[in-house]
Formats: structure tokens, C-alpha cells, sequence
């Protein structure tokens, strides 16, 4: 009799993990999206890109560039947000699949200014297989992401008794277990995306990883940092410098976006079921964020503007793209 394995697969029914990837894109630099699929050829077997109705003329330089390198092109007519972009990108991955030992077949998620560094993948998916033969539960593995601006090393979010604390990688490390990871780079395996469900469609952007990571948690899946798998990455549209007990880099986005943040910290906050050390470190972060960026991010008062109607859409729960919300109202 053949032996099995954890799944109660025949050994000789095992094929090697499949991963492929989900790219979601808004208006991108096409040299940069030309560099993630050069990055990814030799690391996923397939790459659909979602493109969220960029430009005219950026999505026709995608069409060509998605046509050079062999990936699924997706152009969607407006925004509708990378949650819903992510869930149609893994639908145009996961229905074509086939049968047999779909267990080990991965979805890798990269937004369009993420650039994957050598053996990412192959450093994700080690991970996953290291921690699955040590009794883990995994719901996902991620990458330690290295800003292409100032060049820093990013650090992994655990759960503390009162607090989240940032957690970086010591020499030697290979993987933490974590609480939190950025959508992009995150790897899934199919049948857990299956049971703990899609990307939230509803918060349209921001948070909508941390809602996805409480859900998995809330489902008893545990999640980890690969510190060897790294990606070149950039949070918000620029970086300035706080003195705060020491020196913190702050991302910066658009006003829009600090609605967006405002609004879905609340609403998660509401509906969300998490431990008190997420509560205090949501609320703690989303007063500092109104504080900071009222006071010193031009152009303040349509930032002040913003956040304070996305508090009360998150109080009174609309939901969706922003538009959409003011012409409901």
C-alpha cells in the first residue's frame, strides 16, 4: 500500500505546488509592472493581471505588455476596488484548475509597485511546507518587503497582551510567526482561500488585508513572515520622517486614501470580532492618523474634510467606492 500524506493523497498523486499570481493594477508605471513579470517568469507557472480601470492608454500598454510575457489580461471598465479585483483574479485562476491534489496549488498576491526579489516564491513556499510538517495550521505566508525608497527593511506585526508590536527578523531567522500581512506578496494556499473566503469587497481598499488575517485567525489558521523571501515594495505616495522616542518613517498617501483608512478602521473595528490588543492598536493608530495628517499633510483641510465623512460612513456603515457612495446619497 502506498503511503500518504497529511491530506491522505497517494505519494505518487503529489505533484509539485502550483503557484500563480494575482496582479492588480491602477494606473501603474508599465516599466515597473514590466519588471514584476520579469521577476516572476522563472518563480509562478501563470499571472492574471487585473487591471482596475486605469487610463486608456496605460491599460492598452498593458494589453501589449500581458500579451509579450503570456499572462491573462483582465481590463475592468471602472475602479472597483483591489479587493474585488483580487477576488476576479483568482476567479479567472482557480475555476480552470484541475482536480487532483488542488490542495497544493498556491495564489500568489502583488500590487502593481511590488517587485518580487530572486527566489521569493521558492523561500514562500518552503515556509509554508516547513510549518505544515511542524503541525501548523498555515492560512499564509508572506515576505519581509524592503522600501524601494529609503531602503528599509520592513518589520512583521505580532499580537501582544495589550498591543500589536512590530517585530523584525534577527540574524539567522527563517520565519515568525505573525498576526499581519500586506496583501502583496502574500501566498495562500487554494483550499484555505476556499474556507476562509475572498477579499472583503465592501472596505474597497485599506484594511482589507487585516480584515482577511482576523477572518483566517478567527478560523484557527496561523500565519508567518518567511525573513528570507523579500520584496521590493513602497507603501503610500511618499515617506517623511517623525521623531517619535526615535525616528519613524510615515507613509503618506492621497486625501481619498485617508477617507478610505478612516472609514474602514472604523467599520472593521465595529464589525469585526478581534482581541482587545487589535481595538486599542486600530483606534490608537486611526487618532494619530487624523492628528498627523490634519496638522502638518498639505492640503489639510481637504484631508480634515475627508476623514472626518469616512468616520461617519464607517459609523453609519456605507461601503464601497466612495463615488458610488455619494451618488447613493
Amino acid at each position: 500500500m502506498s503511503k500518504a500524506d497529511a491530506h491522505g493523497l497517494p505519494e505518487q498523486a503529489i505533484r509539485p505546488p502550483s503557484v500563480n499570481a494575482v496582479m492588480v493594477t491602477f494606473n501603474p508605471m508599465v516599466a515597473n509592472v514590466r519588471a514584476i513579470l520579469e521577476a516572476l517568469a522563472s518563480q509562478v507557472e501563470r499571472v492574471v493581471i487585473v487591471d482596475n480601470g486605469s487610463a486608456a492608454n496605460i491599460a492598452e500598454d498593458l494589453t501589449r505588455l500581458a500579451a509579450d510575457h503570456g499572462c491573462l489580461f483582465v481590463r475592468l471598465k471602472q475602479n472597483i476596488g483591489i479587493a474585488a479585483a483580487q477576488n476576479r483574479g483568482v476567479d479567472e485562476l482557480v475555476s480552470p484548475l484541475p482536480p487532483p491534489a488542488k490542495h497544493n496549488d498556491f495564489i500568489l498576491f502583488l500590487d502593481h509597485d511590488s517587485v518580487p526579489m530572486g527566489g521569493m516564491v521558492q523561500e514562500l513556499l518552503a515556509t509554508d511546507s516547513r510549518m505544515r510538517k511542524q503541525g501548523a495550521r498555515v492560512g499564509a505566508v508572506g515576505p519581509l518587503t524592503l522600501d524601494k525608497r529609503t531602503h528599509t527593511d520592513g518589520r512583521f506585526m505580532r499580537q501582544g497582551r495589550w498591543w500589536i508590536h512590530r517585530k523584525a527578523c534577527s540574524d539567522g531567522c527563517r520565519e515568525l510567526k505573525v498576526d499581519f500581512l500586506i496583501s502583496s506578496g502574500t501566498l495562500i494556499r487554494v483550499d484555505v482561500l476556499k474556507e476562509v473566503g475572498g477579499m472583503n469587497e465592501g472596505l474597497f481598499i485599506d484594511h482589507v488585508d487585516t480584515e482577511w488575517c482576523l477572518r483566517a485567525a478567527r478560523r484557527g489558521y496561523e500565519l508567518f513572515g518567511a525573513c528570507r523571501a523579500r520584496l521590493l515594495h513602497s507603501l503610500g505616495d511618499s515617506v517623511v520622517h517623525v521623531w517619535a522616542g526615535r525616528w519613524r518613517e510615515v507613509f503618506v498617501h492621497s486625501p481619498l486614501r485617508d477617507y478610505y483608512i478612516c472609514r474602514n478602521t472604523v467599520a472593521i473595528v465595529r464589525d469585526v470580532p478581534m482581541s482587545l490588543a487589535w481595538r486599542l492598536f486600530l483606534l490608537t493608530r486611526l487618532i494619530l492618523t487624523i492628528l498627523f495628517f490634519g496638522a502638518v499633510a498639505a492640503p489639510r483641510m481637504a484631508r480634515l474634510r475627508l476623514m472626518g465623512i469616512g468616520l461617519w460612513d464607517g459609523i453609519v456603515g456605507n461601503s464601497g467606492a466612495r463615488s458610488a457612495i455619494v451618488d447613493r446619497n
